[in-house]
């Protein structure tokens, strides 16, 4: 009994010295600009780019982990990077005052404001879920404890249709065809419109209903559609290979092949590796190959990243030109094109602009990047460095929409900002 005591007291000592020696570690501050006022959304890394903190809505941060000499930066898309190198009286000590200079550029300090990313819909008593954009407008679900709400607002963000839904739908998807679904575990439900003679859209409703199952054998194969045709898409060999077809709207024909691609360096390893003894077929799962495709004005772009080229199709399927592919490489010292793991392979596509975008990631900071389609280059547009772990990020017309949290209540709203 006494022994069993004295283990007791032992491992309550040895807690009690790791609460006290993790309380020791925290430091915490504010960032402020150079009018002194409070930077919301600021992003402080530490050592190895690992991002520790995000300053609130009064610009404070806090970090449980510090150590003397550690140096952390603070970066934000509108201000310039700052450092700071932690000292033993900062730990556990008085709060850091962090000031940040805003970036200069050749634009007038107006036009910088005006470029920060900013809330586009935000409602006090509700979270902003999902939304997808499409010609019309912005389509965007809210929740409120057991109520959500199904908005369709125009890009000035005037309220155009408002229908009350289940809080079971979750998600919001438009397919190839420009038809837009409200999702939840069960169902997909399309979103339409009772139109007028005029043209003018009268009561938005759900069309009509599907099993989520449904939808998803139905249209999750279908990646992009024309007037005439819309394109399937295939995984084969371990996803290694991947074939697109075309199918002839209307039907009465059958599919063709539009373009085969062959990761011929990866099929090759995962040949050997289903091949070496004690290794079954279904034991290596793959990641897939990456080469999007996207219709614009009846025309089909194939970003075919394992080819290096840019290949443009009609509206039937034919092969207009093909450009070269190459922001996602670099040339190694022995001259040697390898993969860019700085690029994350992800796409966005303005369609009202024609114009395509990519992500790259330094140091945990997200840089969006124009395609150049006669170049195959990229070209930074936008850092994200103050918005981490953004949600939903799109492209319309020149603006970048994205989800992220306001700081309070754990809500989320619509945000949005030029990427000009």
């Amino acid at each position: 009994m006494k022994k069993t005591f004295l283990l007791m007291m032992l491992f309550c000592l040895i807690v009690s010295m790791a609460v006290t020696a993790q309380e020791r570690q925290i430091i915490q501050g504010y960032c402020k600009d150079e009018n002194g006022k409070a930077i919301e959304n600021v992003s402080v890394y530490a050592y190895d780019s690992l991002l520790v903190s995000v300053t609130d809505e009064q610009g404070r941060f806090t970090y449980s982990l510090a150590k003397a000499g550690m140096r952390l930066r603070f970066a934000h898309m509108v201000f310039e990077p700052a450092y700071y190198t932690i000292t033993e009286k900062d730990i556990n000590g008085k709060n850091l005052t962090i000031n940040m200079k805003t970036k200069s550029h050749e634009l007038l300090e107006v036009e910088v404001t005006a470029n920060a990313p900013h809330i586009a819909f935000d409602n006090p008593v509700m979270t902003v879920l999902d939304y997808t954009l499409r010609d019309d407008g912005i389509y965007l679900i809210a929740y409120r404890r057991r109520n959500a709400v199904l908005l369709h607002l125009s890009f000035d963000l005037d309220t155009l249709h408002e229908l009350p839904i289940s809080s079971r739908y979750k998600y919001l998807s438009k397919d190839a065809f420009g038809d837009i679904y409200a999702i939840n575990d069960y169902q997909a439900s399309q979103v339409g419109f009772i139109e007028y003679g005029n043209g003018r859209k009268g009561q938005m409703n759900f069309y009509h209903s599907m099993s989520r199952k449904t939808f998803l054998d139905k249209f999750s194969t279908i990646v992009a559609a024309s007037d005439s045709i819309f394109i399937t898409g295939r995984y084969f060999y371990y996803n290694k290979e991947m074939g697109y077809f075309c199918n002839v709207i209307g039907g009465g024909e059958e599919h063709y092949l539009l373009h085969y691609i062959v990761d011929e360096e990866g099929r090759d390893d995962i040949w050997l590796l289903t091949h070496t003894r004690g290794i079954g077929a279904n034991f290596w799962v793959a990641d897939p190959i990456y080469n999007p495709i996207y219709a614009i004005d009846n025309k089909f772009y194939l970003f075919a990243y394992t080819d290096h080229e840019v290949i443009v199709f009609d509206n039937v399927g034919k092969e207009l030109e093909r450009h070269p592919l190459t922001f996602h490489q670099y040339r190694k010292w022995n001259g040697k094109m390898e993969p860019d793991r700085r690029w994350k392979q992800k796409m966005m596509m303005d369609a009202a602009r024609k114009e395509f975008y990519t992500f790259f990631v330094t140091d945990g900071i997200y840089t969006l990047k124009r395609i150049d389609l006669e170049t195959g280059t990229a070209t930074s547009v936008m850092d994200l460095s103050g918005y981490p772990f953004a949600q939903n990020l799109r492209i319309h017309d020149g603006v970048l929409y994205f989800i992220y949290p306001t700081g309070m209540n754990k809500r989320k709203a619509l945000y949005q900002v030029r990427v000009e």
